[in-house]
Parts: structure tokens; sequence; C-alpha cells
């Protein structure tokens, strides 16, 4: 990836769980999730464990290489993740064209009856972006902004608020 701000400091969510987890109702046991996106802490896999659902946390500012490149591996070699979730992370790119090779690498990686979500923090819903601190910057766009991106390279895309649910990757 090659943005201007890696917005690695977002990723605070060290007690707190990202509120897609709770909003799937129905994880299928004995299913894999990649969490795109996912920051440095672990709160959501061991929630997911729960559900006997095996989490596998994929960010490139807050996981080492090695890591990362062995979840990459996982599911390019034969299947795809059951679900995805890639919570807060669009939001926090700032140009257009990243987001949407971020959105075409979860199509990759998801098996093809799987589902995306996308949980899109809206900031101020101005619309207008900017640098938040150092290294982080924010869009501040509505979580509709992020449809056509996701309609681009999925067949049924839903709002939920500000989650965006995605299936049927479509190939590319």
């Amino acid at each position: 990836m090659t943005q201007k701000f890696t917005s690695a400091d977002t990723s605070i969510n060290s007690a707190k769980l990202p509120k897609t987890f709770t909003f799937v109702k129905n994880w299928k046991p004995f299913s894999e999730n990649l969490d795109y996106g996912g920051g440095k802490f672990d709160n959501a896999t061991e929630y997911l464990a729960k559900f006997n659902v095996e989490n596998f946390v994929y960010d490139p500012f807050n996981r080492t290489k090695e890591h990362n490149d062995k979840v990459l591996a996982h599911f390019q070699y034969g299947h795809g993740a059951d679900t995805i979730t890639c919570n807060n992370v669009l939001n926090v790119i700032d140009s257009t064209e990243e987001i949407k090779k971020v959105i075409s690498h979860c199509t990759q990686l998801l098996h093809p009856a799987g589902t995306a979500y996308f949980k899109i923090y809206e900031g101020d819903k101005s619309g207008q972006g900017k640098q938040t601190k150092q290294d982080c910057y924010q869009r501040n766009e509505k979580a509709d902004a992020y449809i056509p991106l996701i309609q681009a390279v999925f067949a049924e895309v839903a709002r939920h608020g500000d989650i965006i649910v995605a299936s049927g990757p479509i190939a590319q």
C-alpha cells in the first residue's frame, strides 16, 4: 500500500470490540474470518473464539510482514475466508484509488460464497477529509459514499447504518 497516512495510531480498541462483531448474529462455527486492517489488538480473535470461529488479523501497519504474509498465504492457497471484517479502515485512507485496492483485495481473499462487512466511521460527516493527528487521516464521509466503490466488485451490497454488507465477489 502506498498511502500518505498509515493511520496505524487509529488502532485504539484494546478493550472495546468493534461493532461489526456484535452486528453479525450468525457466526458460523468452525468458519474463518479475516479481520482486514484489524489493528494491533486481539480482542476480536478472543470474541470470535467463543463461537468457534478462527480469526486471522491482517494489518500491514500494525502487524509484522511475516505475520501478514502467513495470513495472506493461508487464504490464497486453496480457499478464501468465510467472512471478512474491515472495521474503520476505508475511512482512514486518503486516496480513493487505495480504497478501491483494499476493497478489491478483500474480494480476492473472500470465499465466493462468503460475506464481507465494512464498518465505516463517518467522523463529522462533512465529506471534508483531513489529517487528524500525526500520520492519521479521516475522510469524514457518510457510509453511502463507499457503496459505489463496493458495488464495483461485489454483486450484492446493503447498508445497515454505518456497516456495509457485501457478498458475491465479482471476478476481476
